[in-house]
């Protein structure tokens, strides 16, 4: 673990429940940014799973729905050649760490970042070929709704892929009193097809025990991949 993202975790660590689990969903101020470093170390498996599964080509324009302080933009760009990446999320600070921590690639003009509500995406129809979101659902005001935001922003034939913890997993966790709502895999289903998606297929997958190992043991998810209609 680097030193910041060590850091990092011991900041948050000393927070009290009601103070860390509500910035979850839109960290702010300068514990939002402590919070948004332990979220980039503890996601990064997951984020590095979804992206693969999003399975990006050449000048592919990608949209990330809540995507954080950005940390994993430089390696998604490496995927492939000539990648336009835009990320979208709810909080100021996270769009300015991202912004400071991509600013070489906001420079070049390969990456877009922009304070937005998924439920109201600020893109033209028809805009990306794939779009991503890692576990952002939870916040979301409305499932259908936000995935018909997604749905309308994508080309048609563009590919959606969500990762979102399981209901077994969310059980052990103290955050549902937060604001999460964390949906099963038929409400996950069932609100894409109402959205507008199909070849909808959801697979689950266990996170690998990280170091030092996670206080609630290793994570399921769903990883949920649909085609835009």
């Amino acid at each position: 673990m680097n030193a910041s993202l060590k850091a990092a975790d011991n900041q948050v660590a000393h927070l009290d429940e009601s103070i860390l689990l509500p910035q979850l969903g839109c960290p702010a101020g300068e514990v939002g940014v402590a919070v948004g470093d332990m979220l980039e170390r503890s996601n990064l498996a997951v984020i590095d799973t979804a992206f693969d599964l999003l399975d990006l080509h050449a000048h592919e324009r990608i949209l990330e729905i809540g995507l954080g302080n950005g940390g994993h933009i430089a390696s998604v760009l490496d995927q492939a050649a000539g990648l336009f990446f835009t990320g979208v999320d709810l909080s100021p600070t996270m769009i300015a760490e991202a912004r400071r921590r991509n600013a070489s690639f906001v420079r070049d003009g390969r990456v877009w970042l922009e304070t937005a509500d998924a439920m109201s995406l600020p893109f033209p129809s028809g805009a990306f070929d794939k779009a991503i979101a890692i576990n952002t659902t939870y916040f979301w005001s409305g499932l259908i709704s936000g995935l018909e935001e997604t749905h309308r922003v994508l080309r048609p034939g563009g590919v959606l892929v969500i990762a979102a913890i399981t209901p077994e997993a969310a059980v052990e966790m103290p955050f549902a009193r937060y604001g999460f709502t964390v949906d099963n895999a038929a409400a996950l289903e069932a609100a894409c097809v109402a959205a507008g998606f199909n070849q909808i297929g959801i697979t689950r997958y266990v996170e690998p025990v990280l170091d030092p190992p996670q206080e609630f043991g290793p994570r399921e998810f769903y990883l949920l991949m649909a085609c835009a209609g």
